[in-house]
């Protein structure tokens, strides 16, 4: 399971197509490489609920998952439609450890002794750091991430190791980290005027795809409404839902012709 697929588990709304590959497959092979992430944007509220349901979606495959936030859950967050646990008893909870710390300090000096399979932060840079936004500590701070992340997986020797991070700092202050490429994966969710959700998903290495969902939430759900993944090559594909979740097909807009002789 790659990180889209614990975040936004669309299995359930996808068809697949004998002639051709599902949304489902090609978001599974272009991502998979990916370990790092961060969620980031003004839409907050949905934050937890995401992050939630990756840990359950890692929990359900029989990872342990260290989920770090600095204020602890009052209740249980939303998650996506049909993938709510008929029992939580039977949603490995148990493999799901909630940590609440006060500072980022207290972050990492719990982490570089953690032995799990997922790292989850809520919030990363709402744990105190410095009174204002300041570019060279929230670049400091992230560096800092990437770098313990990559010492956890020497340590342990796990090269699947998975961070997944959010926050809500300016968008000029997290235009310099992804431009420094200190995570793998960058997520930007923002709420649109009829209150649905945009998240719009880019790869910082290796290769030019861009993907993104749409999605509503409700008071007991997250709704996903549709999907589209575009290459660098302007292949694109693209699936929705409609409010009664019955899936479509998905569609195809092929490459144009090729210049070359």
């Amino acid at each position: 399971m790659n990180i889209l697929g614990a975040i936004f588990p669309l299995g359930n709304f996808l068809n697949r197509n004998d002639k051709e590959k599902s949304i489902g497959d090609h978001l599974q092979s272009s991502f998979s490489f990916a370990r790092t992430c961060l969620i980031r944007g003004d839409a907050d509220q949905c934050f937890r609920s995401l992050l939630f349901q990756a840990s359950l979606s890692y929990a359900g495959i029989g990872k342990r998952v260290c989920f770090y936030t600095p204020l602890p859950l009052q209740t249980i967050p939303v998650l996506v439609h049909q993938l709510i646990p008929d029992s939580l008893s039977t949603a490995n909870l148990h493999l799901i450890q909630f940590h609440y710390l006060p500072t980022l300090t207290d972050v990492h000096k719990h982490l570089i002794h953690s032995t799990c399979d997922i790292i989850i932060i809520d919030g990363y840079l709402e744990f105190p750091i410095c009174k204002e936004e300041d570019l060279f500590r929230i670049i400091s701070a992230c560096a800092l991430l990437r770098d313990t992340h990559e010492y956890l997986k020497k340590r342990f020797h796990n090269e699947d190791l998975i961070l997944l991070c959010s926050c809500t700092c300016a968008e000029s202050s997290m235009a310099n980290v992804e431009q420094r490429a200190l995570f793998d994966l960058a997520i930007n969710i923002e709420m649109l005027e009829d209150g649905d959700y945009h998240a719009s998903i880019h790869l910082l290495r290796k290769t030019k795809i861009s993907c993104a969902f749409y999605f509503r939430m409700n008071r007991n759900e997250i709704l996903p409404l549709g999907a589209t993944i575009q290459y660098e090559n302007k292949l694109s594909m693209r699936t929705k839902c409609d409010i009664k979740r019955v899936p479509i097909d998905v569609e195809f807009d092929p490459p144009p012709p090729s210049n070359d002789k």
